[in-house]
């Protein structure tokens, strides 16, 4: 498993929120955060020395506790987004089960539903620090009481670390009973609150985002291929990011991840990659997943891949493909109608 797992960098506002709330003396650590909140991820060992740097500011018990149960559902990115759009709370959970390796490479889950209870239990192969654990919990919590609009008691919990000596602050701050010492994370709620309704629901949304879920959890490489994976899954993470602005370029790209261009090019390659073929292949991915969307017309797959004009987007598939998005979706209705001809 690579050390350079990422998560998303939307949860660093969590911190800086509370730094500024708390008046801590925390302006170097604040303008760092900043720095790491420009590109759309962070990594799990740099996520985790800034939750020491905050401790060490502010040493209260159970401090990734309180962080966490800050969280807001836009910062778990993609996922957080297409969760948001689901009916149910049951719903919600079963994608964020399957989508749970665009939030974190290294984060392994299970759950089972046993008498009314949904049990749940994970590990984080790199983010597995005390602090990151309860950060981890909390941010869990905090999701699920967002997308129901209600507060959540849980059943039990469970934290992977030594009982500390106020362990009565967590069962406070989450309501219920905790144990230590665990093999995992765990998590037990009530199985009749999986039915409750997210009320900001929006079934095309949540098709919309699917897709794009799917596709990037195809491009990403395994794990195990280390750092040139790690910089891969980064640099297509922005690219799909700066598609909401229209600015693809490799500049924009390397600066939004912190580097020069020169250094930018450098590690693309020493990964084994081109800019522009990434570039090429993650539209492409994107591109047929939304052509296959008849709700979509070939202008808005046009903006959603960033580019400004549509004849651009036309050129560039019938470069992929051999045919014009109109001719695709032409060829993708002849299939299903022979489909149906065929049963």
């Amino acid at each position: 498993m690579s050390r350079n797992d990422h998560i998303p960098s939307g949860f660093i506002e969590t911190l800086q929120a509370y730094a500024r709330e708390r008046s801590l003396p925390a302006g170097r650590l604040l303008d760092e955060m900043s720095l790491d909140l420009e590109s759309p991820g962070v990594g799990a060992l740099r996520f985790c020395e800034l939750l020491e740097s905050l401790r060490q500011l502010d040493p209260v018990p159970a401090l990734g506790l309180r962080l966490g149960l800050s969280a807001q559902p836009s910062q778990f990115g993609v996922v957080g987004y297409m969760v948001s759009s689901c009916g149910t709370l049951g719903q919600a959970l079963a994608r964020y089960h399957r989508y749970q390796g665009l939030l974190q490479a290294g984060l392994s889950s299970r759950a089972r539903l046993q008498d009314g209870v949904l049990y749940m239990r994970w590990t984080q192969a790199v983010a597995n620090t005390p602090l990151a654990s309860e950060f981890s919990l909390a941010v869990f919590v905090s999701l699920c009481q967002a997308l129901i609009g209600r507060a959540i008691t849980p059943l039990r919990a469970g934290l992977p670390f030594a009982r500390p000596r106020d362990s009565g602050v967590y069962q406070v701050l989450l309501g219920c009973p905790v144990d230590f010492d665990c093999d995992a994370i765990e998590l037990a709620i009530p199985a009749h609150l999986l039915a409750l309704p997210i009320s900001s629901k929006d079934p095309y949304l949540l098709r919309l985002l699917e897709q794009q879920a799917q596709a990037l959890l195809r491009q990403h490489p395994r794990a195990e291929h280390g750092e040139a994976s790690s910089f891969y899954s980064q640099v297509q993470d922005q690219i799909v990011e700066s598609m909401k602005n229209g600015d693809v370029g490799a500049d924009a790209v390397a600066h939004a991840l912190g580097c020069s261009l020169r250094t930018f090019y450098r590690q693309l390659r020493a990964a084994g990659y081109s800019y522009r073929g990434l570039l090429a292949h993650t539209r492409h991915t994107l591109a047929r997943q939304y052509l296959a969307d008849p709700a979509l017309a070939q202008t808005d797959v046009a903006l959603l891949l960033g580019y400004s004009e549509q004849s651009s987007f036309i050129r560039a598939f019938r470069s992929w493909t051999g045919m014009t998005p109109g001719e695709y979706r032409m060829h993708l209705d002849q299939g299903k109608r022979q489909a149906v001809a065929g049963t």
